[in-house]
């Protein structure tokens, strides 16, 4: 029997003055379409998560990360499949942040965190509310319980 493999994702979170970056999805043949999701990415072949957050944070959003941590890990039993998704929480970085994926991501958008954000994708906004609850390191599952 074949050994199950589970996906990797990373996700940034970059806040400011209690409001949180977020794309719009408008790529039909991606996960998310037309709602709002963090700049996030797959890991790549024989590449760390914190590889790829520097990767996809310059992929997406042409900006070096010069400051960040990873605050959450989550088990995620999504609509297409299982996923570790390590939550990322940028505290500087270099650079401009510009829209560097108009086929995938119509427009960034600055949202509130102290409310829930309409047409987030949910296990984001249930990251986003774990990561406001403890600040610091944690593990969180979500999905499991349909």
């Amino acid at each position: 029997m074949e050994r199950f493999k589970i996906l990797c994702a990373v996700h940034l979170m970059i806040i400011k003055d209690d409001k949180i970056l977020l794309q719009r999805r408008i790529n039909p043949n991606k996960y998310g379409y037309l709602k709002l999701g963090m700049p996030a990415g797959h890991l790549e072949a024989n590449e760390n998560v914190v590889e790829a957050m520097v990767r996809e944070a310059k992929e997406e959003l042409n900006i070096d990360l010069t400051d960040f941590e990873v605050v959450q890990i989550m088990n995620i039993n999504g609509d297409t499949g299982v996923y570790d998704g390590y939550f990322f929480v940028c505290k500087s970085y270099q650079g401009t942040i510009t829209n560097n994926e108009e086929d995938n991501s119509k427009a960034l958008e600055w949202h509130s965190i102290n409310e829930p954000i309409p047409d987030l994708m949910d296990y984001q906004q249930y990251a986003i509310d774990m990561y406001k609850k403890n600040k610091t390191l944690s593990f969180t599952m979500y999905g499991w319980n349909k």
